[in-house]
């Protein structure tokens, strides 16, 4: 899930100090920018703010939340007002490959941003590594999201965003062995669902984790990671997960991870060489990757 209205919201109490002026300044109610702090006290898990007569004081945790994250909000802010201001130059359809996990779970800002920013329509084709590259070089698609390295040769490209990789398992076999030491051998004898045969994400995670290979039984293969998630849910083995798929699932106990955070996935913004004359597609790339760290940030 994306705080980026929550966090704009508590960067704006924090300087304030004040929730009536932070409301007016943002345009929001006051219910709405309690409802904004409220959120963000339950993903740090800490008070941020003490209210006064005259207004609120920021906590120890505000102080810490705003040195991380304010320089960045404001940097945004910058962006999206250059942006703005070049607006009218870009009409017509930008077509936008990418995976469905990723799209569906973490691009809401940076989709609707490009919407109500310029005069562009938006058509999303979603598919696999192979297909997003193939709608790349066909013209079936204008600028992609990927979360595989695109060839330089072909592509031009930049980091739009990160993802942990997290080893979780159905909650009735995974509190039998939470506090065991997690092994590749350990793991063996459970059941493993994969994207696909060759073990994304699960190989990844393994060898830099384990140093070495998963010889769990694949018991399903399923080329939707949220599809993924659901099986294991439902009690049927373990899989490695992006973590914006699972981190709430295991804050709420419906699923448990298992071992250490595995490594980060870079996310990638992709576009044909030359691809930027075209003023839609430069305009869609500076959208978006404006909203760059969506996930990262989230963490």
């Amino acid at each position: 899930m994306s705080y980026l209205t929550q966090l704009k919201t508590f960067v704006e109490v924090y300087r304030c100090k004040n929730i009536t002026k932070a409301a007016a300044n943002l345009g929001l109610s006051q219910p709405s920018v309690t409802s904004h702090i409220q959120a963000m006290e339950t993903v740090v898990d800490k008070s941020l703010f003490e209210r006064k007569a005259r207004g609120v004081t920021p906590t120890a945790a505000a102080h810490d939340l705003a040195l991380q994250v304010s320089g960045h909000i404001d940097i945004l802010e910058q962006k999206i007002m250059s942006i703005r201001a070049r607006s009218d130059a870009a009409h017509g359809t930008v077509n936008i490959a990418g995976p469905a996990e990723y799209i569906s779970s973490v691009s809401g800002p940076q989709i609707a941003n490009l919407l109500q920013s310029g005069n562009v329509n938006l058509v999303l084709h979603i598919g696999n590594k192979v297909s997003i590259f193939d709608a790349l070089q066909s013209g079936t698609a204008d600028i992609a999201i990927a979360a595989s390295a695109p060839d330089p040769a072909l592509f031009d490209s930049l980091v739009l965003d990160k993802e942990k990789l997290i080893l979780v398992m159905n909650r009735l076999h995974g509190r039998e062995i939470k506090d065991s030491t997690i092994t590749a051998d350990l793991l063996s004898s459970y059941n493993v669902v994969a994207y696909d045969e060759e073990l994304p994400l699960i190989r990844q995670y393994f060898e830099a984790v384990f140093n070495a290979k998963c010889h769990s039984n694949v018991i399903a293969i399923c080329p939707d990671i949220r599809a993924i998630s659901n099986i294991i849910r439902s009690g049927i083995g373990y899989s490695v997960l992006p973590d914006y798929l699972c981190r709430d699932q295991i804050k709420a106990g419906e699923l448990v991870q298992l071992g250490p955070e595995g490594p980060e996935n870079i996310i990638y913004l992709v576009w044909n060489k030359g691809a930027l004359k075209h003023p839609r597609i430069a305009f869609a790339k500076d959208v978006i990757s404006a909203f760059a760290n969506i996930n990262y940030f989230a963490n």
